[in-house]
């Protein structure tokens, strides 16, 4: 019986104790509960390397855990892994890049061979563990490559890539010297799936500017006589799930933040990992903006802050954390008063249940993401909300998430002013536009949930049979156009 397979760089292993690693990790936990299957990836261990230099570094040892229907199959990263695969090309080069961030792109040739390295050896544990009619599910920009070297090895498993993050545009990857040998690695998915339409978009620019791919219908390419569908998935979440956890852990003692004491305050929830994309500076600069304009919401307005730090052994982000925690006390003694803080902001990983309890109870959430491939933040804080008195979503247009939300206040967080207007107008809303703005985006997320999300991908993964009429006459125009 065909089993699913899932390769993503980081695996949520089962462990009560412990918060889940983030979003992706908590999507896929969901999209495996139901169906079962393997997953495959680093658990997050870093060992001495083993090898000398100039060797191929020794296969991995992979360990295994069996939870309920799903087999975990993770192995540790060397050293030199870990420098040069996760925080060189895959941090350093291709997130500043999906992000649109060109003045931080780094690029290194060995670290770009060492992230081709660990794809190999993903691939060869997809080759050792996948039967002929399982369907393997690969995650992410950490591996752009492992379909390439699956083919290699004789792989013709269906083999799909979903990129969590944004895909950057043509402008973008014409700064990273091995563009185009990664989009061919792409091209080697039978599909691709993206966050969103733009998103879609720019894959499909890429494919056909930097490849010469050919166009067959609006969602499929041809190169090297392969087709590639490239389609759009936005991810989603479990929204019966969350708002029943929500309610549960509302009335839990909170330990985050002392909310009994704002009582009687506007409360702000931001939630982000501290990266650049996040705009985190952005929104303190338009809060700080907003108290300034409005002096009146001294001490009856406070943010919430949860930002956790990050790939903290890459300078771009000791930087940003060091700036973070500035602005937040910068701003702190600029509007304190002696019973109120402006902003109350914490560095430690929240768990999700707590965290979806805090959702229910804080009055506004506010997100600034300067590029976000959907940031389910957004619609987890809508899902937990308590459907009699709702709060409001302030959401950045840049967010993949705006796509489907355009009952959120959508808002620009490079235009401060534009923010502020906004969180004045969330303040202030009432109640009835509150629930009619609350009820649309509701409608929504259960529309197309985390369950659709992984149904539809897998469906259309499954669907190669509607593929085969396309293949032999692109054969045939593909020898033609060799011929010319």
């Amino acid at each position: 019986m065909s089993k699913l397979i899932v390769l993503s760089n980081r695996v949520s292993l089962p462990n009560p104790d412990k918060p889940a690693a983030g979003g992706l990790a908590v999507a896929l936990q969901d999209a495996l509960t139901e169906t079962g299957g393997t997953w495959l990836g680093w658990n997050g261990d870093i060992v001495s390397d083993n090898n000398q230099a100039g060797q191929t570094a020794a296969k991995p040892q992979f360990g295994k855990i069996i939870d309920g229907k799903i087999e975990y199959l993770t192995c540790p990263l060397t050293q030199q892994q870990y420098d040069q695969y996760y925080c060189g090309f895959a941090n350093n080069t291709l997130w500043p890049a999906m992000h649109e961030r060109q003045d931080l792109i780094e690029y290194n040739q060995a670290e770009f061979e060492t992230y081709q390295e660990v794809n190999a050896l993903f691939a060869q544990q997809l080759k050792a563990i996948a039967q002929p009619d399982d369907v393997i599910w690969v995650h992410d920009y950490h591996f752009f490559s492992v379909a390439r070297y699956c083919r290699e090895l004789g792989l013709n498993n269906k083999i799909g890539f979903f990129l969590h993050i944004p895909f950057a545009p043509l402008s973008i990857w014409k700064c990273i010297p091995t563009a185009e040998r990664l989009v061919q690695d792409l091209c080697h998915y039978d599909l691709v799936g993206l966050q969103t339409d733009y998103d879609q978009t720019l894959c499909m620019q890429a494919c056909t500017t930097l490849l010469k791919a050919q166009k067959i219908q609006h969602s499929l390419v041809s190169y090297q006589q392969r087709i590639t569908t490239i389609k759009c998935y936005p991810i989603g979440i479990n929204p019966a799930q969350i708002q029943q956890v929500a309610k549960k852990h509302a009335s839990d003692r909170q330990d985050v933040f002392d909310l009994k004491a704002l009582k009687n305050q506007k409360t702000i929830i931001g939630v982000d990992r501290i990266d650049y994309s996040k705009g985190i500076l952005e929104r303190f600069d338009a809060f700080a903006e907003f108290l300034q304009q409005y002096p009146q919401y001294h001490r009856r307005i406070t943010e919430l802050q949860i930002a956790c730090p990050c790939r903290m052994d890459i300078l771009a982000y000791q930087r940003l954390f060091r700036q973070v925690n500035q602005t937040v006390e910068k701003i702190n003694d600029t509007f304190a008063q002696h019973d109120w803080l402006p902003i109350d902001c914490t560095n430690e990983v929240v768990p999700h249940e707590t965290l979806m309890g805090l959702y229910r109870l804080t009055d506004i959430c506010w997100i600034s993401s300067l590029r976000d491939g959907m940031n389910l933040v957004a619609k987890e804080y809508i899902a937990a909300q308590d459907p009699e008195n709702p709060g409001v979503l302030i959401l950045s247009k840049y967010a993949g998430a705006a796509e489907q939300m355009q009952q959120a206040l959508i808002v620009d967080p490079t235009d401060t002013q534009d923010m502020v207007n906004a969180l004045k107008i969330a303040v202030e809303m009432p109640l009835q536009e509150r629930l009619e703005r609350y009820q649309q985006l509701m409608q929504g997320l259960t529309t197309f949930d985390i369950n659709d999300w992984r149904n539809q991908f897998l469906s259309d993964l499954r669907k190669n049979h509607q593929l085969e009429n396309f293949k032999q006459p692109m054969r045939a125009v593909n020898t033609a156009y060799q011929l010319l």
